[in-house]
């Protein structure tokens, strides 16, 4: 039987914000299933901010457990939780962060060679594979600083794809960018999550209605309420 790459039992966090309502999740207990695009909705500091970034593990929950694959990390210390965070999981921040002077190749391909530890020639065809899975082929020796908006965020996504994660967290997703670019943007992010078998959860820009996820978690004070495509 697979298990599934993310799950969450009894999951609470509260955060507290100074310019408004403390952001709050209560006992949400949950399997994100590989393969599947979910889209975190609701409400500015309703919560699906925090729960975003506890599902990623950059914040510890208040109680309750995350489990990757199977496995509890509540007792896990600071370095263990790194390198789960680091191979386990991929990231899509709302700014691509790219290096501009390195080309589309070579930002897309060093996370091989500083979590994953490949050889050139590994690393060479792993980023091949994931440069045509994304669509970015054709870019590949283009300098990152001469990239158009959506080229930016297609290498950006085809980077947190580089290392082959469990699990995709990606922020605030069509951020800055048309609305036909960032729907493109999306159904690769989608087409993606099915082809390599990973769970993506991600926050769309407030300015997308993008329906084509699997499913919605609506996220909000009276708690999570699952919405399947």
């Amino acid at each position: 039987m697979a298990i599934d790459p993310l799950q969450t039992i009894n999951l609470s966090a509260e955060r507290m914000d100074q310019d408004g309502p403390a952001e709050i999740i209560r006992d949400f207990t949950y399997q994100f299933r590989s393969g599947s695009f979910y889209h975190l909705a609701g409400p500015d500091r309703g919560g699906k901010r925090l729960l975003l970034e506890v599902l990623g593990l950059l914040l510890p929950p208040d109680s309750g457990e995350v489990i990757v694959d199977g496995c509890p990390i509540s007792d896990l210390g600071i370095d263990d939780l790194g390198e789960i965070r680091n191979r386990k999981f991929g990231f899509l921040f709302s700014a691509p962060f790219l290096l501009p002077s390195f080309t589309v190749l070579e930002n897309v391909a060093m996370p091989l060679f500083k979590i994953a530890q490949v050889e050139a020639s590994e690393a060479s065809v792993i980023t091949e594979e994931i440069l045509e899975i994304v669509g970015v082929s054709g870019i590949a020796t283009s300098l990152a600083g001469q990239l158009d908006e959506l080229d930016e965020r297609l290498a950006a996504l085809a980077r947190a794809l580089i290392h082959h994660p469990r699990v995709l967290i990606a922020e605030l997703v069509g951020s800055n960018m048309r609305d036909g670019e960032a729907e493109l943007l999306l159904s690769t992010l989608r087409a993606s999550s099915r082809r390599l078998g990973l769970a993506v959860i991600a926050t769309l820009a407030p300015h997308l209605c993008w329906r084509q996820a699997d499913v919605t978690l609506e996220v909000g004070p009276q708690g999570v309420e699952e919405f399947i495509r």
